[in-house]
């Protein structure tokens, strides 16, 4: 008996990102991460990419709230970046 290939996973899928697009705003723990990846990567260079992520969740959660505040005020002018560059793509199109 022949395989029937499915055909709601070969025909639908996701719809195609517009490469115009302006880019998602980032959290405070993804520009810590940012800033944090290579200290990281250079005290340990052995480590998997899995393993880097658990250390940098490690040292997000020890991180002081004045830091945490740093991050954050940060995520909030990345947010509205994202804000403006959102509005004025969709103005445009």
């Amino acid at each position: 008996m022949p395989k029937v290939a499915s055909s709601a996973k070969s025909e639908g899928g996701r719809k195609k990102k517009d490469a115009n697009a302006p880019k998602r705003n980032l959290s405070a723990y993804f520009i810590f991460c940012a800033d944090e990846r290579a200290k990281v990567k250079a005290s340990n260079p052995d480590l998997s990419l899995g393993d880097t992520a658990k250390e940098l969740g490690r040292r997000w959660a020890a991180v002081d709230a004045a830091t945490k505040s740093k991050y954050e005020k940060l995520a909030a002018k990345d947010k509205e970046r994202y804000a403006k560059d959102k509005a004025a793509y969709e103005g445009g199109r």
